[in-house]
């Protein structure tokens, strides 16, 4: 879970979004992505000029896939897709900013997102999983959409159907409450299930991501462009019908100026490190 949790803030701690929904136009960009203390590289970012064109993803330093960017005439990224692969998000909008994300395998659609908006502030996210029969692929572990919805709501949400004993299409929903300009807490919950993500000990300090394309998952529970401010600790409570469990996790940050440069994630006596590298 602890390399979950920092890849995931790594990735979406980077730059400073414009304030323009949709569009994302950083004044600094990432090149490169790193993690743990050797340094093994994760993703690298193409780019040209102030578009993203693509991301590569690296697996034991080999390109494991790569997403290629498609963008709408107001530069809104509207398709992410892996052409080895076949599989692609479609992205569509509403005033206040993401209005439904799909992903696809090979043109059938598998898994959707729907966002809800309370004064200009996600309130709440649906996910539906469709299946064909038992026929059904899953997600990847990362990529574009833990840019948008953490690993680890992702992998929970992807787990639902298992967890409730669901057949055929698979339901489950994301509520967001807020303190002032930072997200507090993010609720998963479907039939049986409910997982909450505290978030506490935020600092003075801007949050690079914020209001930028990907704004969710700057930390593990999907906050990132949510909130204007980095939070310093995560507490994850689980309960099911068989029980419960509590997890922290703490987060440490090194700037070089306005923006990180390596993040440290500790839990349970373990300690993670994602090492930043900008253009």
């Amino acid at each position: 879970m602890k390399k979950v949790l920092l890849l995931c803030m790594a990735v979406c701690l980077l730059v400073l979004g414009c304030e323009k929904e949709g569009v994302y136009n950083p004044s600094k960009k990432i090149k490169r992505i790193y993690e743990g203390t050797s340094k093994r590289l994760s993703e690298e970012w193409t780019w040209n000029k102030n578009l993203l064109q693509k991301i590569d993803y690296y697996w034991n330093n080999s390109i494991g896939y790569t997403e290629n960017f498609k963008y709408d005439d107001k530069n809104r990224v509207t398709k992410v897709e892996d052409y080895e692969y076949g599989d692609y998000y479609i992205i569509s909008y509403n005033d206040n900013g993401y209005n439904k994300i799909e992903f696809y395998d090979e043109d059938e659609l598998y898994m959707s997102f729907s966002f809800t908006y309370e004064k200009k502030k996600v309130s709440r996210i649906d996910v539906t999983q469709y299946y064909d029969d038992d026929d059904w692929k899953s997600i990847k572990n990362g990529g574009f959409i833990t840019k948008i919805i953490s690993k680890e709501i992702l992998n929970s949400v992807k787990t639902i159907r298992s967890k409730t004993g669901t057949k055929g299409n698979a339901t489950a929903r994301m509520d967001y409450k807020y303190d002032g300009n930072n997200v507090s807490e993010v609720e998963l919950s479907a039939e049986g299930y409910s997982e909450k993500f505290s978030y506490e000990e935020y600092d003075n300090k801007l949050n690079p991501f914020y209001s930028s394309i990907f704004g969710v998952a700057a930390v593990e529970g999907g906050i990132g462009g949510f909130s204007k401010n980095n939070v310093g600790r995560l507490i994850v409570r689980v309960t099911t019908n068989y029980g419960s469990f509590t997890e922290k996790v703490d987060y440490e940050y090194t700037y070089d100026g306005k923006f990180p440069t390596e993040i440290i994630s500790k839990s349970d006596g373990e300690r993670w490190v994602t090492t930043l590298e900008y253009n």
